[in-house]
């Protein structure tokens, strides 16, 4: 890498690491650009190099976040298709989880506002390419419905998420989706085995 290239890098990594920190200090509606290239010590325009609008870079934090499990998904293709997607699940909400529940309700801020469907987008279709690999090593059937499947699981994920933003104290993310997969996770996928 070339010296601008590197500082071009460390001026973006600076950028997506303030940002996360003003999202845990003021939350979502309340950080604006401004906020986070004054803290970065950037001009404002710097921003716009690297990003288009906030929810960008807040976009980008979530795929970081996810990066571990996304860099996962073929090794967990190749189990047994129940215990696959129960890993994949209890991982992403140890992800959410080890990001504090105040950040889990900045999340659920963000994917609730009408224009920022990346998020679920994208964790959406996390799930259905473990679904799809799935499928393609022949652990599950070539019938199983993917888009039914993925948003039926990433609905449910969802759900969970949103009950511990309500109530941590009651809640507990993993164990709850541990209760799911041993309920319902086997029936779910049992005419597709």
């Amino acid at each position: 890498m070339t010296k601008r290239e590197i500082a071009t890098a460390v001026t973006r990594e600076n950028l997506i690491e303030t940002a996360e920190s003003l999202l845990q200090q003021k939350g979502y509606e309340k950080m604006s650009v401004s906020d986070i290239t004054r803290a970065s010590g950037v001009a404002k325009g710097t921003f716009y190099n690297y990003f288009n609008k906030k929810e960008d870079i807040i976009f980008e934090l979530n795929k970081r976040h996810l990066t571990d499990l996304s860099d996962k998904i073929t090794y967990l293709s190749q189990e047994d298709p129940v215990e696959s997607i129960r890993n994949y699940l209890s991982e992403f909400l140890q992800t959410v989880v080890d990001s504090t529940v105040n950040m889990a309700r900045q999340w659920v801020r963000f994917v609730a506002a009408s224009s920022n469907q990346e998020k679920w987008q994208y964790d959406n279709e996390l799930l259905k390419r473990l679904i799809q690999e799935l499928i393609d090593n022949g652990k599950l059937k070539s019938n199983t419905p993917l888009d039914e499947l993925s948003l039926l699981l990433t609905t449910e994920i969802y759900g969970v998420i949103f009950s511990w933003c309500i109530s941590p104290e009651n809640v507990e993310p993993v164990v709850t989706i541990n209760k799911f997969c041993d309920m319902q996770l086997k029936l779910l996928l049992k005419p597709y085995l």
